[in-house]
């Protein structure tokens, strides 16, 4: 190669070249070849190299590509499941980035909103705000929560909204955290309208009565303790108004409880709409109605409003094809003169509703410190029975009957009478309701009972043997035990005959359970013993029962013998009574005589027999016994 090379310079290049210089050249010419040669070579290589490594960078963008692939059906997959997810939810999902914009939603929040796809599609934090005022009443609550939301961003927060159309729905929200960073805040909101609404009408009926929709007492007794505090000590006057309807559970006993309902709603609609507006009145309990009156200037103001409530009441009521007639008895207490409390304003109101029934009904009483002096006396009457029944300190007077054809006396009513160890005579017109209301009624009308029949059999050992003696029975007495078994069993145990016992009961008694009276007198009938209507004409008289009922004899009640002689009137009445009580075949009894003249009149109208103290007080039976032996030897 070299000489070949040496040879072509020597004809390129001068001849008088040295060797020397021809040498070096050549030298410098083979580097250079050896040198191409070498990068020649290390190109070659390097083409090879990256062949290679495109071959490699190509597999592996293939394998991203796939990886890309798989993580995009994954993502999509994953879309997909929290899309299906979020649709399948009964709550409603809006999601927000952290600058507010809405980035996902699901079908129920759109429904929850009225909100269109599109306009979902195109929702921001410009409109979305605007749009959900728009919707929502309550704006301050969404507004609290927006900036709840934004002042607390990493914790959670709710609210409930109630929508314009009616609507509750309750509003949660949480951050979106994601490696300890908040990216936004998701917001689930649940339609609660069917329960808030049973919640309302729970808490309705929690402080209002079912029957009449007034106020309760639990109602009526925080208006009156917030009226209280209101006034913070001021001297504001306000007053509490009992009302009770007089006579109404006669009524209701005597036409049943839904004809009862009825006329409640009425009488609670005539109240209410009497009243001044504003005004509290809630229904207490059974046939009582309690008044809230605020702001009034005198105790005059209340006096008028509780006379236009009589009035009101007064009207006739009509009830399917019947008419009643209702009265009222009204007790006021007054704020701030009879106390500062709430509790002791209704009892002091009660205690004033109990005066003026007690006066007759149909009146207003204001609360007076005497009547807590009464109640407090009642009290005291109610706690003591039990221990009077086992000291025994009743005992049992007798008021002689008169035959008036004979002056004869031919039999006694039995009344009990009751004297403390002090000496104190306590009326029974105060404990035997106080008896009724503890159930201690029973056990007082067994001891009667037995006290009778065990004087019965004194009497027939002393020859009286055709002597006969009433006993009063209480209606709660008559209906709530077993009186047969307790009469028989005294009866048997003091070998009295039957036909000398007679049981003397109120109309109220007879009408309680007219069935079940009908079957009990009946029973009364067939061993022998005779019954007697007590003080007819006092109570809710009714010539239905008395065809039906299996009695003996009227009573007729002392209203109506008092003024006989006076007024012609009451004379009608009383011999309108005789005479129908002797077509029904029924003896009759006129109580509470007290003069001759009274006598001559009712000698005059044939009544049978008479009992009051014209003819003698209730005395022992100790007295009865010398009588019947003057009469005897009258008779000899």
């Amino acid at each position: 190669m070299h000489r070949l090379l040496e040879r072509q310079l020597k004809k390129l290049l001068p001849a008088d070249l040295p060797p020397e210089r021809l040498r070096a050249l050549l030298d410098a010419i083979d580097a250079a070849y050896l040198q191409a040669d070498e990068e020649r070579s290390m190109l070659e290589r390097a083409l090879e190299l990256s062949s290679q490594e495109l071959t490699k960078r190509n597999q592996e963008l293939k394998q991203q590509l796939q990886e890309i692939s798989t993580t995009k059906q994954e993502l999509e997959n994953s879309v997909s499941l929290l899309n299906a997810t979020l649709n399948s939810t009964c709550d409603g999902i809006i999601v927000f980035d952290q600058d507010n914009r809405v980035i996902a939603c699901n079908n129920v929040f759109l429904k929850m909103f009225d909100m269109q796809q599109e306009v979902a599609e195109n929702i921001n934090k410009h409109h979305i705000r605007p749009y959900l005022r728009e919707k929502v009443k309550n704006l301050d609550e969404l507004t609290r929560l927006w900036e709840f939301n934004k002042r607390f961003n990493q914790r959670s927060s709710y609210c409930l909204l109630e929508m314009k159309d009616g609507r509750f729905i309750d509003c949660y929200t949480n951050p979106r955290i994601h490696e300890g960073k908040v990216l936004g805040r998701v917001w689930s909101l649940s339609d609660i309208t069917e329960l808030k609404r049973s919640e309302q009408q729970a808490l309705f009926h929690s402080y209002h009565d079912s029957l009449t929709g007034l106020p309760n007492r639990t109602l009526f007794h925080e208006r009156l303790t917030h009226a209280i505090e209101r006034r913070g000590g001021q001297q504001r006057d306000l007053a509490v108004m009992f009302l009770d309807l007089d006579g109404f559970k006669d009524i209701n006993d005597s036409t049943g409880l839904e004809t009862g309902d009825q006329l409640l709603q009425m009488a609670a609609q005539r109240i209410k709409e009497t009243l001044p507006p504003e005004t509290t009145v809630a229904r207490y309990g059974g046939d009582e109605f309690i008044v809230l009156l605020e702001n009034i200037k005198t105790s005059f103001e209340a006096t008028l409003i509780s006379e236009r409530l009589r009035t009101a009441i007064d009207r006739p009521f009509t009830v399917g094809d019947q008419t009643f007639h209702l009265t009222c008895s009204i007790g006021i207490a007054l704020y701030p003169t009879d106390s500062r409390d709430a509790d002791a304003l209704i009892r002091k109101a009660d205690m004033a509703m109990n005066h003026a029934k007690s006066r007759g009904r149909n009146n207003c009483q204001f609360f007076a410190d005497e009547f807590e002096i009464l109640t407090s006396h009642r009290l005291r009457i109610r706690n003591n029975l039990k221990s009077a029944l086992e000291k025994n300190e009743f005992n049992l007077m007798y008021q002689p009957k008169i035959a008036l054809h004979s002056n004869m006396i031919i039999g006694v009513e039995a009344l009990i009478r009751w004297r403390r160890p002090s000496g104190e005579v306590v009326s029974p017109a105060e404990f035997i309701p106080a008896a009724e209301e503890n159930g201690l009624i029973i056990d007082i009308g067994n001891w009667v009972t037995e006290e009778a029949c065990k004087q019965l059999q004194r009497w027939g050992r002393e020859n009286h043997h055709d002597f006969s003696v009433a006993i009063n029975i209480s209606p709660f007495h008559f209906q709530h035990a077993d009186i047969l078994s307790t009469i028989t069993q005294a009866l048997r145990r003091y070998s009295v005959r039957p036909e000398l016992l007679e049981v003397e009961l109120t109309e109220s008694a007879l009408m309680e359970d007219i069935e079940h009276t009908i079957a009990i007198l009946g029973e009364l009938r067939k061993l022998g013993i005779s019954c007697s209507v007590d003080d007819f004409g006092a109570g809710y008289s009714s010539l239905n029962y008395l065809k039906r009922l299996p009695v003996d004899t009227l009573k007729i009640d002392k209203m109506f013998i008092d003024d006989i002689t006076k007024s012609q009137r009451d004379l009608a009445l009383v011999d309108t009574m005789i005479n129908l009580a002797h077509h029904l075949d029924m003896l009759v009894v006129a109580e509470g005589v007290e003069t001759e003249e009274t006598v001559h009149l009712l000698k005059e109208k044939h009544c049978d027999l008479a009992q009051g103290y014209y003819f003698s007080r209730p005395v022992s039976g100790k007295m009865i016994s010398e009588m019947l032996t003057t009469r005897l030897q009258d008779r000899a």
